[in-house]
């Protein structure tokens, strides 16, 4: 998995990745002065057929503790913050708010790698393929649980900056980097606890080893 990508993005009006497939559109959420929306949306699924066993055994993420690697799933996700906030200039001091903040919760990439010893159509081909989708819907389920939760946690956060409540700073940089600290408070314990989560839902697929039920069910096994 890829750490998050976090950024504070200034936007006129939203504007998002070209993606597939929307896992959670929703309405915005509404605090007291702001507008939020958290979306979790997914790229397809890339089936790769060209590396060997041995090669794909190699791959980070490959089985260890003495399992046998017969298909492997490498998945990214990402979360991307897009914010619009107004300013006002006073004499000495620039005062900053946030109008809108707007979450997308990516899985950005899902790649499968099923041995090329397996040829398509086969039992073996066809057994790897349904397991390792299963890394693929874990990691979507996933994503739109931890957009519900970003919503929440937005949507009862004290102290973001609001009109009435604005951040105070003496350039335009400075309220924007506080702007940016402020809605990582809210979002960084909750997308933390996602990554530890996550990780342990995607292992649990892998032990024990998920192929010692299947192996009977096709013969001659690589």
């Amino acid at each position: 998995m890829s750490r998050r990508v976090l950024g504070l993005l200034i936007l006129l009006s939203g504007c998002g990745p070209a993606v597939d497939e929307r896992l959670a559109p929703g309405p915005a959420a509404h605090s007291r002065f702001h507008r939020f929306r958290v979306e979790a949306i997914s790229v397809p699924a890339e089936i790769r057929h060209d590396l060997t066993l041995q090669e794909i055994g190699r791959l980070p993420g490959a089985a260890g503790s003495g399992l046998k690697t017969q298909g492997l799933s490498t998945i990214k996700h990402s979360l991307a913050t897009h914010t619009r906030f107004s300013t006002a200039t006073g004499t000495k001091a620039v005062y900053a708010w946030f109008d809108d903040v707007i979450l997308e919760v990516a899985i950005s990439s899902v790649i499968i790698n099923i041995p090329k010893e397996y040829a398509p159509g086969s039992c073996e081909y066809e057994i790897v393929l349904e397991h390792e989708r299963g890394h693929g819907r874990v990691a979507r389920e996933r994503a739109v649980d931890l957009a519900g939760k970003l919503e929440r946690a937005l949507t009862a956060a004290e102290g973001l900056p609001t009109r009435f409540e604005p951040v105070i700073s003496t350039d335009f940089s400075a309220a924007a980097e506080q702007l940016k600290t402020a809605i990582a408070k809210v979002v960084d314990p909750v997308y933390d606890r996602y990554e530890l989560d996550e990780k342990e839902a995607q292992t649990r697929l892998d032990r024990p080893d998920p192929y010692d039920a299947v192996y009977r069910k096709c013969a001659g096994w690589k």
